[in-house]
C-alpha cells in the first residue's frame, strides 16, 4: 500500500510545520519516492527534512499543472535534486494569469533557464511501468468548477480563458486498484475520474486525492449548496474515497464530510497516510 506524506498544504497538524496555500506530496510506491508537486516556494523542503523525508532521493515530480502554488519550489527542488525525472502536461514556455479586477497577476511557471531541460514536456499520456500515470483529461461530461472563471492562458498576446489541458492527473496501480492524484481538480473531480475509467478501464478506483477548487481563494466564497449536494450524491454512488484541502475550502470541507460520512478525508500538512 503507498505510503502519502503531506509536504504543504494551506494547514497542518501543528505549529512546527510551514503553511501556505498550495501542495506538495510525497508518495512511496512501489519501490518508488514520488513527488507530486512542489508547492509555491521551499517550505515544502523545510517540511520535508521534520518529516525525515529526503528529497533529494525522489526518483519522479510530476507537477500537476502550470500554476504558481503547485511550480513555485521547482527550481528549490532541481537545486537539491539532480537525478529525477520531471514531468509537466505543458509546455513550460505556456503563461497564466488569475484577474483581479482590473489587474492580470502571472501566476504560472517562474523556472531558471539553467534548469529548464530538466523538465520533461507531454502532450499525451504517461505509462511507465503500468503502476504509474500520468493522464491528460479527455471528458467534459460534467461542470467544471466556477471558480475557474479567474483564471486565463495567454495566447498570441491575449489573455483567454484557461482550458485546463495541462492540468495532469497522476495514477498509481495498488493490488489491481488505483489510486487518483489531481492537486486542484479544475477539471472537476468527475470529469477526472470518467478519464481515468475510460483510460484504464476494468480496474476499482479505490481513492482520490488532492484540492477540488470548491472555492476562491481571495475571496472564500464557495460553490453553492445545490452543487455541493448533486456533487456529494454522484460522489457517494462512486464510493472512492476522497482525501482533500488546499483549494477545497474550509465550508466545503465540512459540508461534504457531513454528507459523505467515512467516505471524505481532510488532509494537512504534516500527515502520512495510507490509502
Amino acid at each position: 500500500m503507498p505510503k502519502i506524506k503531506i509536504l504543504l498544504e494551506n494547514s497542518a497538524v501543528n505549529k512546527q510545520f510551514k503553511t501556505r496555500h498550495g501542495l506538495s506530496v510525497w508518495i512511496e510506491h512501489n519501490g518508488r519516492n514520488i513527488l507530486l508537486d512542489a508547492g509555491p516556494d521551499n517550505k515544502f523542503l523545510i517540511n520535508a527534512k521534520k518529516m525525515n523525508i529526503d528529497v533529494s532521493g525522489a526518483a519522479m515530480l510530476f507537477l500537476s499543472h502550470n500554476h504558481s502554488d503547485h511550480s513555485g519550489g521547482i527550481n528549490d527542488f532541481f537545486r537539491v535534486n539532480k537525478t529525477a525525472s520531471v514531468y509537466l502536461m505543458d509546455s513550460v514556455d505556456n503563461r497564466y494569469y488569475v484577474k483581479k479586477r482590473f489587474l492580470s497577476v502571472p501566476v504560472g511557471l517562474k523556472l531558471k533557464s539553467k534548469y529548464r531541460s530538466g523538465i520533461t514536456q507531454l502532450k499525451d499520456d504517461l505509462n511507465i511501468d503500468n503502476r504509474i500515470f500520468f493522464l491528460k483529461n479527455t471528458i467534459d461530461d460534467y461542470a467544471k468548477p466556477t471558480y475557474n472563471k479567474a483564471l486565463f492562458k495567454k495566447e498570441n498576446r491575449k489573455l483567454v480563458k484557461d482550458t485546463f489541458e495541462h492540468e495532469g492527473i497522476l495514477v498509481l496501480e495498488d493490488n489491481n486498484e488505483l489510486l487518483i492524484f489531481n492537486s486542484c481538480s479544475h477539471n472537476g473531480i468527475l470529469n477526472i475520474i470518467e478519464t481515468v475509467k475510460r483510460k484504464i478501464p476494468g480496474k476499482k478506483i479505490r481513492a482520490y486525492a488532492g484540492g477540488l477548487h470548491l472555492c476562491s481563494p481571495g475571496t472564500k466564497k464557495h460553490e453553492t449548496p445545490e452543487y455541493l449536494d448533486y456533487l456529494a450524491e454522484k460522489l457517494k454512488a462512486l464510493q472512492i474515497n476522497i482525501y482533500t484541502g488546499h483549494c477545497t475550502g474550509k465550508f466545503v470541507l465540512g459540508y461534504l464530510k457531513e454528507k459523505l460520512g467515512n467516505m471524505f478525508h481532510e488532509i494537512n500538512t504534516g500527515m502520512e497516510l495510507e490509502i
